[in-house]
Order: C-alpha cells, then structure tokens, then sequence
C-alpha cells in the first residue's frame, strides 16, 4: 500500500505543509485529493460529503493546482496567466499575479511583454528557464485564485530568495482560502498553520514548527540537519 491508515483534518482557511522523505506518500495524498483515482479503503470528505459523490467538474471548480512536472503552454506570457479564467483576461490582476509570482520583472524585459510568444514550437517564441516557467505558473494560480490551491514543490527551481517573495505573498494571498503545499524547503515549511510529517506512507507526526522542534521527532531531525546545512 502506498499509504496506511492515514487521517487528518484541513479546516477552511488553513495553511498545511506535507513533508517527508522521497517516497513517503506526500504526493499520493495530493493526487487522491484531486481525484485523480479513488482511495481502496476508507473515504475523503468534503465538508462532510464523499469525495465520490461530488461532480469532478464541480470539484475542479474550487481546485487550483500546480505541479513539479507541469506543462508548458506555448502560447504567449498573458494566455499562460490567464489560462485558468480565461474569459476574464483582466490585464490589471494579470499584472498583480505575474508580479507576486516573481514573474513580472522577465516578462517586460521580454521583446513582446506579455504579448510575447513563449516556447520554441512556433516562429517568434523564445524559450524560458525552468525557474521563469515555474514563477509564470504559480502566476497563473494566483490569477486563478482557487478557494484551494495544492503546490506540490512549485519552486523547486526557484532560487531561496525568490521562492521566500513567493511564498510571503502567497501566504498574505490565501490568508482567507485553504493552502496545502509540500515542499523539502523548511525554510518555507516552518510558516505552515499545520505540518503533516509522512514516512513509508504513514502520518508519524502532526503540528506547528515550534510544536515539531518541542518533540524532537523526525521533522525536528530533519529541519536541523538542513539548518546546519545552511550554517556550516
């Protein structure tokens, strides 16, 4: 079994980091609660509802997600942002989502701005670096702004200093809305409401930064051999 006898509670509003070694379970987690399959035994409940029982589209509708390995749309900067509403294509929030993704300051030194043609599938476009198309997809999150939104290591090549802007302005952002991220960057961890440790597939530990650090358990344990990584 890929995860065994796990439960746990996210309340509306609340900020939840998933950590854990490769291999623990954390994305098995994210992928169930986008349905992407089912659970073999027990049930996921929104608000009390099974998940089973809830129209994906309808489901889809409140989800905002955003992947390590995700796609790369070859369309212009705008239309990347845009993508998840793009009926609206509001330049000003375009604007405002590309800046708190980071994104904003290549995209205008980009020959076309946010007109610009991105990938090299078609005359005109230029190609991005992995860290430009991660900070233009968490732009697209923040546009899209999902009631919840699930990160599964967004910034995983964005440098610390850019990843840290980010994940401020998406704490402030979804102050009021569900985040549930995972992440190997405690750094950014330590800010979570809530820190769910997994470890082959089980839920060994649950609490706050300061809560884990009291325990002395296995995020204690990993939280300070990367600190001492940093320091040393």
């Amino acid at each position: 079994l890929a995860l065994k006898d796990v439960s746990f509670t996210i309340e509306p509003g609340e900020n939840v980091a998933m950590v854990g070694p490769n291999g623990a379970g954390k994305t098995t987690v994210v992928k169930l609660l986008c349905r992407f399959y089912d659970v073999t035994s027990g049930e996921i409940l929104i608000n009390g509802i099974n998940i089973r029982d809830i129209d994906r589209r309808e489901w889809y509708e409140y989800l905002g997600t955003l992947f390590q390995e995700f796609i790369h749309y070859e369309l212009t900067a705008r239309d990347n942002i845009t993508l998840g509403r793009a009926k609206e294509n509001n330049d000003k929030l375009v604007i405002e989502a590309a800046k708190k993704s980071g994104a904003h300051e290549f995209i205008e030194g980009l020959p076309g701005k946010y007109d610009q043609l991105l990938g090299r599938q078609f005359e005109g476009g230029i190609e991005l670096s992995i860290g430009q198309w991660q900070k233009l997809a968490i732009a697209r999150a923040f546009y899209e702004a999902a009631p919840v939104l699930i990160l599964d290591e967004p910034t995983s090549a964005i440098d610390a200093e850019a990843e840290f802007e980010i994940f401020k302005n998406l704490n402030k952002f979804y102050k009021e809305k569900t985040l549930v991220f995972i992440s190997h960057r405690f750094s950014t961890v330590r800010n979570a409401g809530k820190i769910i440790v997994l470890r082959n597939g089980e839920i060994t530990e649950t609490g706050t930064h300061r809560e884990h650090l009291e325990n002395a358990g296995v995020y204690a344990r990993m939280f300070r051999k990367q600190a001492k990584g940093y320091i040393d």
